[in-house]
Order: structure tokens, then sequence, then C-alpha cells
């Protein structure tokens, strides 16, 4: 396969926006130069951090892994590979042991003993830097087939239940779940907030979803790019450019903290799914780009 130059958003300081020209940088991770996505509402912004996956495997300066049993699969380290300019989250059909899973695998019935094991692997990474306010962007593809839960978002990683600093964040832009291509969900979480301001019968703070669905042939197993913009009061979600939601979000209410990106894809029952399409598989999540821009 011919490897594929992405197109690069440039503007400089005599163009707007829209006059925006598209460039073929290979690697523009250190070039201020370029831009959001052409026609998002954001301004003022440099880009500070980014991957365009154009090497020959994952750059772990970058990226750790996530390396959990979740739901129906196992993420795993092998299931994360860079070929032609693209993240590869390869989605599998294979039976793995998951002894700390406590989810009900597809066959089995309520009331039974989970299983110890999963016939799935999955996998994603999580950036090794940390950030916090600014415009994150990202273009990808989810795969097709009923049984994925793919996502685009952003968290501290590593802090568990018990860890005085358990209370914090995380952002959603984009969370799919593959049985429907043609719908996704955007919120944003305050996990463990102070006693008695955390919503009714959960143990967090959940903030302004909205579940996104396409009328038109819009299909989100074909690329596109989504964006949020993160401020001290303020989040605000993007489509190819389009603004979907806004949603207050004081730092004074809801504690900020710094976040890693997280690019993942797990097998799962979510978005009432009954069984994984076994006949898709293997199948892939796939990630163009993911880039990080902070205020000049």
């Amino acid at each position: 396969m011919t490897k594929l130059i992405k197109p690069v958003f440039v503007c400089t300081a005599l163009t707007t926006l829209a006059a925006c020209s598209s460039t073929s940088l290979l690697d523009p991770a250190s070039d201020p130069m370029v831009q959001p996505y052409p026609g998002t509402d954001v301004a003022g912004y440099q880009l500070a951090w980014s991957d365009e996956f154009n090497g020959t495997e994952v750059d772990e300066n970058r990226w750790k892994y996530r390396l959990d049993c979740k739901h129906w699969s196992k993420q795993q380290k092998q299931n994360n590979s860079v070929s032609d300019g693209l993240l590869r989250i390869h989605l599998k059909k294979e039976t793995v042991s998951c002894p700390e899973n406590k989810a009900l695998q597809p066959g089995q019935q309520e009331g039974e003993k989970p299983a110890g094991e999963v016939q799935y692997t999955g996998g994603g990474v999580i950036s090794n830097d940390e950030m916090r306010y600014g415009y994150y962007e990202a273009r990808l593809k989810t795969p097709t087939g009923a049984g994925w839960h793919s996502s685009f978002w952003m968290m501290r990683h590593g802090i568990y239940a018990g860890d005085p600093a358990y209370s914090q964040i995380e952002l959603d832009p984009f969370e799919n779940d593959s049985i429907d291509p043609k719908h996704y969900q955007i919120d944003a979480h305050q996990w463990r907030p102070e006693p008695g301001t955390e919503d009714p019968g959960r143990t967090q703070n959940k903030v302004g979803t909205k579940q996104v669905r396409f009328s038109d042939d819009t299909r989100l197993d074909e690329f596109h790019v989504y964006g949020m913009e993160f401020t001290e009061t303020t989040i605000r979600y993007f489509f190819d450019g389009k603004l979907m939601k806004e949603t207050a979000f004081p730092e004074k209410q809801y504690k900020h903290n710094d976040v890693s990106i997280w690019l993942t894809s797990i097998g799962t029952f979510l978005g009432n799914t009954k069984a994984i399409d076994d006949s898709r598989l293997p199948e892939q999540m796939q990630v163009d780009y993911v880039r990080f821009f902070k205020k000049q």
C-alpha cells in the first residue's frame, strides 16, 4: 500500500481560517503553523503536542498501552500497530484468561459465575504526557460490525479508587458503540466528587451529555474529525469543524486536573449489544492523527 501523506492545515498571520492552505508536512508535531480543522470556531491556538502516526510502530515515548480486562475483551499491547500513516487498534476473536473480569460473557446467563476468560481482544493507547486547557483533535474511523466501544477521550491514568487523588475529571468528545455507525455520545464526568454533590444514585457528576445521531449518509466507520475545546469554564465539542455542544464546566465546581489522551476500542455489551459480530473480525479502529493545541 502506498504511504499516504495526510493533509496538514496551515495558516499564516495574514490569512483567515477559511483561507488556510493544505500542505503535506510529514510530521508537524513541533510546527507552530499547523491549525485546527478548517472552519472550527476556535482561535489563538498553537500546536503543542501531536502524533501523526507516520512511523512503523507505536511511539512509546508518546504512548503507553491500555492493558485491562473489561466487559467482553482483554486489551493487549500487541493489538496496537502503526502503518501507512495510521494507528491501528486490532480487534480479534481469541480466548484469553481474564480472572479479574466480573462481566458475564456472551452465552452466559444471569446468575452464572463469571467465566474468568474472554473470547475477544481489543486495545488502545494512552498518552504519556498530560495536558489541561486547550483544543484537542483527532481524525479517526470506527470498526464495522456490532460489539466494539471506540473512543477518543481524556482522563488521568493510574488513579484508582481509594487513592486520595481519585476525585478527577473525564472528558469524552467521542464514544461510539459500533452496533450503530450513525450515533455517538459526548459528555464529561467528575468521578468521586465531594459527598453530597454527586448525581443521585451515582458516585459521579455527569455533565452535558448529548446523543449525536445522523439522519443523512454520515457514517462513523468512515474518517471524521472530532474536536474538543477545554477552558477554565467551558467545554465545546466539534464534529468535522461544526459545533455540536457547549457545556458549562467551571473549574471551581468540578476541580479540573491534568489529563492524558486515550484512543481505545473494547468489546462490550454497551449500546444494547447482544453479541459481537464475528463475521466482521478481525477488524480495526483506525486513527489518522491526534493533536493538542494550547493558547499562544
